[in-house]
């Protein structure tokens, strides 16, 4: 398979494939309006992408036919070190972003949009105009997430994120819940009055996390229902990610169903008074209990 097609099947739409080991954006099939993929191609046959839209994984492709000689391995070698640098020098520069940027002193505009209130926002800041939002790995800021006001979310460009999580917790919570991007969070941490949750970022993030944490007592992953991408592409990546999540740890899984959106935080959008009432039903119904992990 050429590295165009394994581009084309994972949902990426580039304008020109260009091999010159940098990281380039590009359309996705799902948002042909957005740069929600990105893809990056080295001479040598190494090829590299992810589909925001769908996946935060790193997935990598090989040219077989390419004929690396013994003098080329030195070079490679040379080039993954500089790869490693430039991630470090990335997440340092997230960092001071991150120290830069100042607490909110109010909702945010984008919050305030998708109709939630500031419970627990304590922990984000502001840069610009931007909602900022950590990556944690651990103790470790390793990234931020930016979110405009309008929705538009990047992360720090070069910086990683796998296994790296937000969360919003509470001293004495009955049920841990597991969800994708900051607002399916705040819903749920506004509705299940019960709840610590832990953001993911995207699908392909939630078991990443989960094998980091390996939380104990009541579980749930709240999924978010894919379901447009479903009937485009034939797959519901937040229902089948949350699924192999799940069935890691023996959590249980929730997604929402009956509305025009995906995720939880369109819920009280699309249904006003009540909306709560049902999320926290729905998710503490889904909640599965999950032993501790062996030592």
């Amino acid at each position: 398979m050429r590295f165009e097609d394994a581009l084309t099947a994972a949902g990426l739409r580039p304008r020109d494939v260009v091999a010159d080991g940098k990281w380039r954006r590009c359309a996705t099939e799902d948002k042909p309006k957005k740069r929600n993929g990105a893809y990056c191609l080295h001479a040598d046959g190494r090829g590299y992408w992810r589909n925001w839209a769908t996946d935060l994984e790193l997935n990598s492709w090989r040219d077989e036919q390419a004929n690396v000689k013994p003098v080329d391995q030195a070079r490679l070698s040379a080039q993954r070190d500089r790869e490693r640098s430039h991630r470090i020098q990335a997440m340092r520069s997230a960092r001071a972003f991150w120290n830069d940027a100042r607490p909110l002193n109010r909702i945010h505009s984008y919050v305030d949009r998708k109709g939630l209130t500031p419970l627990g926002c304590a922990g984000l800041r502001q840069h610009d105009g931007l909602l900022v939002i950590p990556v944690w790995l651990g103790d470790w800021i390793i990234s931020v997430q930016t979110i405009r006001p309008e929705g538009d979310k990047l992360f720090w460009p070069g910086a990683p994120v796998k296994a790296g999580a937000y969360v919003l917790r509470r001293d004495r919570s009955a049920v841990t819940v597991f969800v994708e991007g900051l607002a399916t969070g705040l819903a749920v941490f506004q509705s299940v009055r019960q709840a610590s949750v832990i953001v993911c970022f995207d699908a392909g993030n939630i078991l990443p996390v989960v094998q980091r944490i390996r939380p104990a007592g009541s579980v749930c992953i709240a999924a978010d229902n894919d379901h447009k991408t479903k009937a485009l592409r034939g797959m519901n990546p937040g229902i089948e990610k949350a699924k192999n999540a799940a069935e890691y740890i023996g959590a249980g899984v929730a997604y929402p169903t009956g509305i025009e959106g995906s995720d939880w935080a369109d819920y009280p959008i699309e249904h006003g008074e009540g909306a709560t009432r049902r999320i926290e039903r729905e998710i503490l119904a889904g909640s599965r209990y999950v032993q501790e992990a062996p030592s």
